[in-house]
């Protein structure tokens, strides 16, 4: 009995002493205290590797944006070296485009030293002259001819007039009015028909020698010769005007025209050269052209040298020299022709109001 009883006891303790607790070296408190242990070394051992991990993230972090920084410089000096690359090869690109097609219109030797630089000009533009003159004259004497035929009949000019083998209309506007201020050979020809049909259509029948000597066949003939004569000096202007349109100018103006306008780059056929020929006006069109329509003539003029100026205003002031000439010669003829429209006018009223008041004094006297 007494055994069994101790043995009870012995049973009970632990689980009082479980039950209750104990302040220090119980099972809970090294329960506990040995959980806590584990704890703060495993947390010290996060720790530990934690600020390692994040010591090498850090590292590696670094190294990354250091590589991404030294990268990144790169890039952008090489996006901006792309940029200025591409920039200058735009700039050089259409530098060289305009340069291109400057040298493609007019080229690199159209500068105004090289506008005058054939010394045979002068001397063509002379024989040239003289050669208009000629046609002039050939003109002028021809339609002299033409209306003093003693046995034409008005019918005859009508029906030289409406021949087939007249000039038509367009063909009388180009010959009188050229587009490229040079005629040809054949519009010569044209154009002196037409100046006899449009200024004297149906010329006036010219009279006997008999007929002369009455006073109504003098009375005749002194009117017509004063109606020719004013109908001649409008159909001189007319002359004068083909003439210079004519293709009179010698070959060897004709060359340098060539010449000088492939010189200034201009390809195809120079203005003012028509068939290979050349007049004064179309000279003066191509001197014009290669000057006003050679935009590099504009720069070349402000970075010429004072040899290169003095020649380019040496040749521009003879062309104005004789472009005055010609004008003062056409304004005279302007005046001339002005002033005997104004006679003829004056004729047809003040003068037969004249020769009323003669007949009513005479007339009065006797």
């Amino acid at each position: 009995m007494k055994k069994l009883l101790l043995t009870l006891l012995l049973s009970a303790l632990p689980a009082q002493a479980l039950a209750a607790g104990c302040d220090c070296g119980s099972i809970n408190a090294m329960i506990t205290m040995a959980k806590m242990e584990t704890i703060q070394t495993v947390n010290l051992n996060t720790t530990a590797e934690a600020t390692a991990i994040r010591s090498e993230i850090l590292l590696a972090a670094q190294s990354i944006i250091g590589t991404i920084k030294t990268e990144s410089a790169t890039i952008v000096r090489a996006i901006i070296s792309l940029k200025e690359s591409n920039a200058a090869m735009i700039k050089g690109q259409a530098t060289a485009g305009e340069a291109t097609r400057t040298e493609d219109l007019y080229g690199k030797a159209a500068q105004p030293t090289g506008l005058c630089g054939a010394t045979s000009l002068g001397a063509g533009v002379q024989l040239g002259a003289q050669a208009s003159r000629q046609v002039h004259q050939a003109m002028r004497s021809k339609q002299l001819e033409y209306s003093n035929k003693a046995d034409a009949r008005p019918v005859e000019y009508l029906g030289r007039v409406l021949d087939e083998g007249h000039p038509s209309e367009q063909e009388m506007v180009d010959s009188l009015f050229p587009l490229e201020n040079t005629i040809t050979d054949e519009q010569l020809s044209q154009a002196h028909e037409s100046i006899k049909s449009l200024a004297n259509p149906r010329p006036l029948p010219v009279v006997t020698e008999a007929q002369k000597e009455t006073p109504s066949g003098q009375t005749y003939t002194a009117a017509r010769k004063i109606h020719e004569g004013r109908l001649a000096v409008a159909m001189d202007v007319l002359n004068s005007h083909v003439a210079t349109h004519a293709p009179t100018l010698p070959d060897d103006v004709t060359a340098w025209a060539k010449s000088q306008w492939q010189e200034a780059g201009g390809s195809g056929t120079p203005p003012g050269l028509v068939n290979g020929k050349i007049s004064e006006a179309g000279l003066f069109k191509l001197l014009s052209q290669m000057r006003l329509g050679n935009p590099n003539w504009f720069n070349q003029v402000t970075t010429a040298t004072e040899a290169g100026l003095l020649r380019e205003m040496v040749m521009m002031q003879a062309m104005q020299l004789e472009l005055t000439r010609k004008n003062n010669e056409l304004l005279d003829r302007m005046s001339f022709i002005t002033a005997l429209d104004y006679l003829t006018r004056m004729d047809g009223t003040t003068g037969r109001e004249l020769n009323d008041l003669y007949a009513r004094m005479v007339g009065a006297q006797q």
